[in-house]
């Protein structure tokens, strides 16, 4: 499916003939049963395939593990840390992801399952699910969905606006449990945003 034709039809659909934008696009990238294959480079090449087509791409990176960042977590288990202008430590394919494109990202360019969580806990502890039950479904995979929403359409070029496409790396391996919440999630929204034909 990733062809030419497909390319220029997708840089056409970014943009409407009345001078509006339209939705997000987004391009998921998911491992096999192995990880540490290449989807880093594999998510950063895409992006710079879409980049050269004209369209202005961000990415975020999805890693399962219950860390806030990488930046505690030995080298020889995760390998190197890249580190952000923002001060984030975050996983090594990020600073793929600024290479290639171009681009500038935040730590919140990296969700961890860490992050998810603790921002869900912070929320009841405020008293924002108004004494409901917390539970994985719907109040974990909607703050997923939500951190995504709202982190795709920063900027992150140096431009005014949100850009055309976001590229998501989801990290790990697929068939592991503790990455079965942002597959469904990831799942959930190509059927969502009703993702490129």
């Amino acid at each position: 499916w990733f062809n030419r034709g497909w390319l220029h039809r997708a840089s056409q659909e970014a943009y409407t003939r009345e001078g509006g934008r339209t939705a997000m696009k987004y391009v998921v990238v998911t491992g096999g049963v192995v990880s540490g294959l290449g989807k880093g480079v594999t998510a950063s090449s895409i992006g710079a395939v879409l980049k050269a087509c004209g369209l202005r791409v961000t990415t975020i990176k999805i890693d399962p593990y219950l860390n806030t960042d990488a930046g505690t977590m030995s080298p020889f288990e995760h390998g190197e840390v890249y580190v952000l202008d923002d001060g984030g430590e975050v996983d090594l394919d990020l600073g793929n992801y600024e290479r290639f494109l171009d681009i500038k990202l935040t730590r919140d360019h990296n969700i961890t399952t860490g992050k998810v969580y603790q921002a869900v806990i912070d929320k009841e502890r405020r008293g924002d699910y108004l004494g409901k039950t917390v539970q994985v479904v719907p109040h974990i995979t909607d703050e997923i969905q939500d951190w995504i929403e709202r982190v795709a359409i920063k900027p992150v070029d140096g431009k005014e606006g949100p850009p055309d496409v976001c590229v998501i790396e989801l990290g790990g391996t697929i068939g592991k449990q503790n990455n079965f919440t942002c597959s469904t999630v990831c799942n959930a929204r190509i059927l969502e945003a009703k993702m490129w034909k």
